[in-house]
């Protein structure tokens, strides 16, 4: 990878798409575990090379950490698993969201190389179904990671990223195997059941619709609590909170996203899950409200329909990147 020439100074604070796309560059070389020391070198002379190329790494480097892109132990891996094409589409994300700052960080909802090193994982907008090794039936959502580790003494699944639903089955196992899913808050057993997980921002929130869970929270083990079916609980490292269950909980494993006087900004957001790229709700529009049933397989056609329900406009800055604001 040779230098490229520096780009033109920016006095407004952002940053230059072009350094942003060359800094993605070096960084995804750097964590392929395919840089030579004349890499290393040249990618050096070129943060030295303009003030803009350094504070373009810089802001890289803050993404990558911010969304755990490149974590140091499975980066190199990740990276070389992944084909070209992906290699491109993780340079061009990177560089997206070097280039729009931290206004549009909170629509970015895929981690690639997290994905990647994942025993399991799916692309945005894509959802998967498969039946594991003890015959348990397993739902992906859009945009999800997981690992499996089934041993002697435990059926476990590691919740990385995204969504699934899980209709456990009886463990063909001499001795009965536990089935937990551990999520980065803690982790959740099954006393037989049919129950979904999500893996949200700063926590994990389950529905049990059959049978039941018990909660774990990973910082306070003796905090843990029993979730019924009926109910639904958001939980953080320490502690729950009960609730109702969504009566919607499962309409996504059909492809259906169903809103009743929902707020547009969270609709948005959920609608962002399965749209590849940055769809964004303007502050000024996001307390209107939506009800109805949307297909999740055809987000244009989602947003064409909210354009004709909503005194709301849409501006396309390209394809992958769309703004919904007033009129």
């Amino acid at each position: 990878m040779a230098a490229v020439p520096h780009a033109v100074g920016l006095s407004d604070g952002t940053i230059d798409p072009r350094a942003a796309k060359q800094a993605a560059q070096w960084l995804v070389l750097l964590h392929s575990g395919e840089m030579s020391d004349a890499d290393r070198r040249a990618c050096e002379q070129w943060r030295a090379s303009h003030p803009d190329h350094e504070r373009a790494w810089k802001r890289a480097e803050l993404v990558a950490k911010k969304f755990g892109m490149v974590p140091a132990h499975i980066g190199a891996p990740a990276l070389r698993k992944a084909d070209t094409t992906n290699r491109r589409a993780a340079i061009k994300t990177l560089a997206l969201l070097v280039t729009a700052g931290p206004v549009a960080w909170t629509a970015y909802r895929v981690a690639p190389w997290q994905q990647w090193a994942s025993d399991i994982h799916t692309a945005t907008g894509e959802q998967r179904e498969m039946i594991l090794a003890d015959g348990t039936k397993l739902t992906l959502n859009t945009a999800t990671a997981l690992d499996i580790a089934f041993d002697g003494a435990t059926r476990r699944l590691i919740l990385r990223s995204g969504e699934i639903m899980i209709e456990t089955a009886r463990d063909p196992s001499p001795v009965p195997r536990p089935f937990i899913v551990e999520s980065a808050q803690g982790n959740m057993r099954a006393l037989g059941t049919r129950f979904v997980v999500r893996q949200i921002d700063q926590g994990s929130r389950i529905a049990v619709t059959e049978g039941a869970v018990e909660v774990t929270p990973k910082d306070k083990p003796a905090g843990r609590f029993v979730v019924q079916a009926g109910q639904q609980a958001d939980f953080d490292r320490h502690d729950g909170e009960l609730a109702e269950i969504d009566p919607h909980v499962e309409a996504w494993v059909t492809g259906v996203l169903y809103a009743e006087k929902m707020q547009l900004g969270q609709f948005v957001e959920e609608v962002a899950r399965y749209r590849r790229g940055v769809l964004r709700c303007d502050p000024a529009i996001a307390q209107m409200q939506v009800s109805g049933a949307f297909q999740l397989h055809d987000t244009d056609a989602v947003i064409k329909a909210l354009v004709a329900s909503l005194p709301i406009r849409v501006n396309f800055v390209t394809r992958y990147w769309a703004s919904i604001g007033p009129i």
